[in-house]
């Protein structure tokens, strides 16, 4: 995600289903990975004269790891490294997974629009490949849950084929993930969500 997106009425949505899901299965953390792309801002001026924001003002408003300063039982940890090689940052995300408490724990990927589409991907997405590498590195207890944006600009459903397309990824059978919404605040996002259970949910187990 990019800064310039932080704090945004999409993250009261995503912040609360983040802490209600942890509250439902007893998970005790939160690692978000961010796939944080830096934002390079434009100045002021007064008077003429041009000056850059201050640093201060850019960290208090949009800093994304002000998150970690929730008042929660929950424990919330930002991987908020610049994504700019997906192999490298795929290795990141399963090490972080791995150093992950022995008790349950959320799992979030937030991209700034979620799976990848039909066409071209970029650094605002993830792939699923890279989905399913995370699903299997995840503990028994685990979930596993996903920032998606609206892809559809003219009216029509686009939730559901998202959700299909989520669920194939990491192997689920068809139903096997469930879904947030927060319409009355933010229409236009939705999260996917999967508790890695036994092996024998996914449809196969290699890929």
């Amino acid at each position: 995600m990019r800064c310039k997106w932080y704090s945004d009425n999409r993250d009261l949505v995503k912040w609360s289903v983040l802490l209600q899901l942890a509250d439902l299965h007893d998970a005790t953390t939160i690692l978000q990975v961010a796939y944080y792309r830096p934002t390079t801002w434009k100045g002021i001026e007064i008077d003429g004269q041009a000056y850059a924001l201050p640093q201060a003002v850019i960290n208090h408003f949009r800093n994304i790891k002000n998150i970690t300063t929730l008042t929660s039982k929950v424990k919330v940890t930002v991987m908020d490294a610049p994504c700019h090689d997906r192999a490298e940052y795929l290795q990141c995300i399963l090490r972080a997974i791995r150093n992950l408490p022995k008790e349950p724990a959320i799992v979030f990927l937030d991209p700034d629009t979620g799976l990848k589409p039909r066409g071209r991907a970029g650094l605002q997405h993830v792939l699923e490949a890279e989905l399913w590498e995370i699903w299997h590195a995840l503990r028994r207890g685990d979930l596993l849950a996903l920032y998606q944006h609206e892809t559809n600009k003219a009216g029509r459903p686009w939730i559901e084929d998202k959700q299909a397309q989520f669920e194939k990824a990491i192997g689920l059978k068809p139903g096997g993930s469930k879904l947030a919404l927060g319409k009355n605040i933010a229409r236009d996002v939705a999260f996917f969500f999967s508790q890695r259970l036994d092996p024998a949910e996914t449809v196969q187990t290699t890929r």
